[in-house]
C-alpha cells in the first residue's frame, strides 16, 4: 500500500511540473523552483525524481498509460473492428494533446527541448511494440520485420504527425484521424475472428 504522503507529494509535483512546461521549456526549469511550485523542498523532490524531464514523463505516463492499456486490450479482445479501434485510440491520445496543448505548442516550438517529443516517442514505440507482438498472433500474417525498428519508425512517425496537428493551429481532428490511418501499411489491422 502507498503512503499518503508519497501520493500526495508526487501529484503536487505531476501538477507543478504541468504548468511550469506550459510556462517555459522543460531544460529550463530548475529543481529549485519545481519543489517550490509544489510546495516541497529539494531533498524531498530527490527522493522522487532525479530530474524535472523525469517528473514530467511520470506525469504524462499517468494520462498516456491508460490509452496504451486500451489500446492493447481493445485488440486483444477484438470485439470491434480493428480500423475503429485505432481511430478510437488515436483519439484518445488526441484529448491528452489537447488538454496540455499549450505545453506541447510551447515544446514543439522550442527546438533546443526535445523533452516532449521524445517521451511521446517512447511511449509510442512500446505501445507499438506490444501491438505488433500482440497483432502476430492473427491474420493475416505480418511481413517479417524488426519489431523493434518498427515499432520506433512509426511511434516517431505518430509524434510528427501531432507536431504538425499542433503547429496548424487545428483543433478539428477528422484530418488528423483519416490521415493517420491512411498511412497505416495494409498488414496493420487483424482480421477480426
Amino acid at each position: 500500500m502507498t503512503d499518503a504522503r508519497i501520493v500526495r507529494t508526487r501529484a503536487a509535483l505531476h501538477g507543478a511540473i504541468i504548468q511550469l512546461a506550459t510556462e517555459k521549456p522543460v531544460p529550463d526549469i530548475t529543481v529549485s523552483e519545481l519543489a517550490e511550485r509544489a510546495g516541497i523542498n529539494r531533498v524531498t523532490f530527490y527522493k522522487h525524481f532525479a530530474s524535472p524531464a523525469e517528473t514530467l514523463g511520470s506525469a504524462l505516463s499517468l494520462e498516456l498509460d491508460p490509452a496504451r492499456e486500451h489500446f492493447i486490450t481493445s485488440y486483444a479482445e477484438l470485439t470491434a473492428d480493428p480500423v475503429e479501434i485505432f481511430v478510437a485510440s488515436v483519439d484518445q491520445i488526441l484529448d491528452h494533446i489537447d488538454r496540455h496543448r499549450g505545453l506541447y505548442l510551447l515544446s514543439i516550438n522550442t527546438p533546443r527541448d526535445g523533452t516532449v517529443p521524445n517521451l511521446l516517442a517512447d511511449h509510442f514505440t512500446e505501445t507499438l511494440k506490444q501491438y505488433l507482438e500482440q497483432r502476430a498472433l492473427y491474420e493475416p500474417p505480418l511481413p517479417e520485420l524488426e519489431v523493434d525498428v518498427v515499432a520506433r519508425f512509426l511511434g516517431m512517425g505518430l509524434v510528427g504527425a501531432i507536431k504538425a496537428w499542433v503547429l496548424s493551429g487545428v483543433s478539428d481532428r477528422r484530418s488528423f484521424l483519416r490521415s493517420v490511418t491512411a498511412l497505416a501499411p495494409s498488414w496493420w489491422f487483424p482480421a477480426r475472428p
